[in-house]
């Protein structure tokens, strides 16, 4: 027998675990809890829980072997927050893996917040940000998952039995039938469950609602009723023909027929009378009469401006010939007109302003744990200060130089003052940010100190709290650097 078990065909599921239905892949997850159980206990932890490591062997599942590790902490994408930030291993840090497993199955091989990218994506789930199950896990599998996501370690499903217990309703249906009972989730009798299936069984039969099914099929539409045989008018179904619809034509339907406006057709006077036309003749006339007048009057007045203008030329001409034209002399009278001509004086060039020398500093690196405030007082007292980056040249400047260092975080010399972000030489410098940043805060911390941070391959800005590496070392211990500038 135990041959014939080795024989099996074993084939790893990766992206295959997205084809299959809700029920089965709560049977999956129910037979990896039944392993992890057997693995390490009730209070151990696993890990290493992640769609390539699922195998299907026949028609059971399992886990391929336990990642060291170092392993672990290079796939941060299927771990908890408290273990990603803190290195803390629980027992609900795998019933947190085992939720995504789930989310990642019913979403399409999608994780949560998979559009904000996947470095943002796993900012903001490690940031304590709401982890919404998709629409397709349904309402019961959709609660399960949700509660595995808990951000908080508290809020989750305490071990792998508790969700094991919570999935078995669904794979049962134990909502199609009646409420759950010990029979129905562990096969056995409410005396011998232990505490933790009491529990579990407490708090499935006090839910809401209880009888409405989660993975069932969907209803069948009710037959209809029979009318009796001897019903009266009142009892018997009266079926409404429905009402015809009136189809409009142009043809029949003058409201659909174009307008046509004829605009170059003369106008019609033949219903005009004879009196008609002597009395627009004689109104033709009257006000021809006034414009006659005042035309008149004008020819008058240009007549009278011409002869007026005529008259002052002469008289001009008459004045201009009895004055002799003044003799002009050649020569000053005396020395006194030389003297009083100007000399022009030389216009004096500008002095021109000095050109601004390029400014040229040297940088030095320092791979260090230590807080902003701590990097900014060994900065100064090494000669220098932080760096500050006033333009896109030194911002390229300094990312040669963060090419040959291992770091990810580099404090520099930027923080907030009164809430707004000051440079330490007060000067505007160059800014280019992360998606998203700056956040500001991070939690309820203050976000006021600026590093330049890796993130998808891209150095950044990303405002950041004061100790990073004093609050989570299992994650910036050794990551941390700062940039000293020498003026």
């Amino acid at each position: 027998m135990e041959e014939k078990e080795n024989k099996q065909a074993v084939e790893p599921l990766g992206q295959d675990i997205t084809a299959l239905d809700r029920r089965e892949l709560c049977r999956l997850v129910v037979a990896l809890c039944d392993q992890i159980q057997a693995e390490v206990g009730t209070q151990g932890y696993r890990g290493g829980i992640v769609p390539n490591a699922v195998l299907r062997r026949g028609n059971g599942y399992e886990l391929a072997g336990v990642p060291s590790s170092k392993s672990e902490a290079q796939d941060p994408q299927f771990i908890a927050p408290e273990l990603f930030w803190n290195g803390e291993k629980s027992p609900a840090a795998d019933v947190y893996s085992l939720g995504l497993l789930l989310y990642y199955a019913v979403s399409g091989a999608q994780l949560p917040f998979s559009r904000s990218g996947e470095e943002r994506a796993r900012q903001r789930r490690m940031n304590g940000e709401a982890v919404h199950a998709p629409r397709a896990a349904g309402r019961r599998l959709g609660e399960i998952i949700e509660k595995a996501l808990a951000f908080q370690r508290t809020e989750r499903y305490q071990s792998v039995e508790e969700l094991k217990a919570a999935l078995a309703s669904c794979v049962d249906n134990v909502y199609l039938d009646a409420q759950p009972s010990a029979q129905t989730l562990y096969h056995k009798d409410e005396e011998e469950l232990s505490t933790v299936q009491k529990m579990m069984l407490d708090i499935l039969q006090s839910e809401e609602d209880p009888t409405i099914p989660v993975l069932e099929e969907e209803p069948e539409e009710p037959e209809e009723a029979e009318e009796p045989e001897n019903a009266g008018p009142w009892e018997k179904k009266i079926e409404t023909p429905p009402e015809p619809v009136l189809m409009l034509t142009e043809e029949k339907n003058p409201e659909l027929r174009p307008v046509v406006i004829d605009r170059h057709a003369p106008p019609q006077f033949q219903n005009r009378t004879n009196s008609e036309k002597k009395i627009s003749s004689k109104v033709r006339r009257r006000r021809r009469r006034p414009f006659v007048a005042v035309l008149l009057i004008c020819l008058g007045l240009l007549a009278l401006a011409l002869l007026y203008d005529h008259v002052q030329l002469k008289s001009a001409e008459r004045e201009t010939e009895a004055t002799p034209e003044p003799t002009v002399s050649a020569r000053p009278d005396s020395d006194a007109d030389v003297a009083a001509t100007p000399t022009p004086e030389p216009t004096p060039e500008p002095t021109p302003e000095p050109t601004p020398e390029p400014k040229v500093s040297t940088y030095r690196i320092v791979m260090s744990d230590l807080n902003w405030l701590a990097a900014r007082d060994s900065a100064i007292a090494a000669g220098g200060h932080l760096v500050v980056i006033d333009d896109e040249a030194e911002y390229q400047t300094v990312l040669n130089l963060l090419a040959q260092t291992e770091a990810s975080y580099v404090w520099i010399g930027c923080h907030r003052v009164d809430g707004a972000l000051s440079w330490e030489t007060g000067v505007d410098g160059y800014w280019i940010w992360h998606a998203g940043e700056p956040s500001i805060v991070d939690g309820t911390v203050a976000e006021d100190y600026l590093t330049l941070s890796l993130a998808d391959g891209v150095w950044a800005y990303n405002d950041n709290r004061l100790d990073p590496a004093g609050d989570y070392p299992g994650f910036y211990s050794g990551r941390l650097a700062y940039i000293i500038e020498f003026d």
